[in-house]
């Protein structure tokens, strides 16, 4: 019942107006990465060629030649990650549809397929784009490049301790596409817990305006890179995007990105766990 319910909400979500906006928003970006790429490195011989997958839009390695893109979805990420799928429990309040779903399925097998749906939703929406502009550039531009934005040597020691910094630094090595492939999917892994996040919030407390649903993302994923200006430069970094971005070479705690995402997740299973147990009649 769980999984029926869960395939059906998803494919419900992935038609609403704003998950398709969301979905062309990035690919608008991408294509635009994408685009300035093939016109900036055209006829560029490969031995002055990058690497292809750090020319990706969810590349950090690419704000050391033209940030404007990547940036620009720092930017706009805390606000988008919220609207496939973080107003639809609520919605589902306001207009009463959920009453009929809870009494057909139970509260708690309501609330576990709407937050896997939310999950699914919001990961697919922030997968496929970055998935299709890996394939665009293994297509457009030469695999066998090495070279990194940084202009540094492969050999130079500053290049190998960038590198060391790597999230997932030994499949890097192994093969950046392959890096690539698996950065992107836990990228919208995590996009799509934070997605369950303004469900579950909304499932614990009732909002009047849909608006302050974007507040929760939007405040913590902010409050990491405000709360990381205070911390010395040796220090490694909090910031939200320094975990999910691609080939990033800063010093960063795998530890307490675990204990972020554990976190999160314990949150997500209290937040079931209360919201199932309401009297939603």
């Amino acid at each position: 019942m769980i999984f029926k319910t869960t395939i059906s909400q998803t494919a419900f979500m992935l038609k609403k107006k704003e998950t398709v906006c969301v979905f062309y928003v990035l690919f608008f970006i991408v294509i635009i990465n994408f685009i300035g790429n093939v016109l900036y490195f055209q006829d560029r011989d490969i031995l002055e060629m990058y690497q292809p997958m750090k020319l990706l839009l969810l590349s950090y390695n690419r704000t050391n030649w033209n940030a404007t893109n990547t940036l620009l979805l720092i930017q706009l990420y805390p606000l988008l990650v919220v609207c496939p799928a973080g107003f639809s429990l609520a919605r589902e309040y306001q207009i009463g549809t959920r009453f009929f779903l809870v009494s057909r399925l139970g509260n708690f097998t309501y609330l576990v397929s709407k937050y896997l749906s939310a999950f699914l939703t919001t990961m697919i929406i922030f997968t496929v784009p970055f998935l299709l502009e890996i394939i665009l550039n293994c297509l457009s531009f030469p695999l066998s490049a090495t070279g990194d934005l940084s202009n540094l040597s492969i050999y130079d020691s500053a290049y190998r301790i960038g590198v060391n910094h790597y999230f997932m630094k030994s499949i890097y090595l192994y093969s950046p596409c392959l890096y690539a492939v698996i950065g992107t999917l836990f990228f919208g892994a995590v996009s799509g817990l934070f997605g369950v996040f303004t469900v579950a919030v909304s499932s614990i407390k009732r909002v009047k305006y849909n608006i302050f649903l974007f507040l929760p993302v939007f405040v913590a994923l902010n409050m990491s890179t405000i709360l990381a200006n205070g911390f010395p430069e040796e220090a490694p970094s909090i910031k939200w995007y320094d975990y999910v971005l691609l080939f990033n070479d800063e010093l960063k705690s795998i530890s307490f990105g675990l204990i972020g995402i554990f976190g999160l997740v314990l949150f997500l299973i209290g937040a079931i766990c209360v919201s199932g147990r309401k009297d939603c009649l």
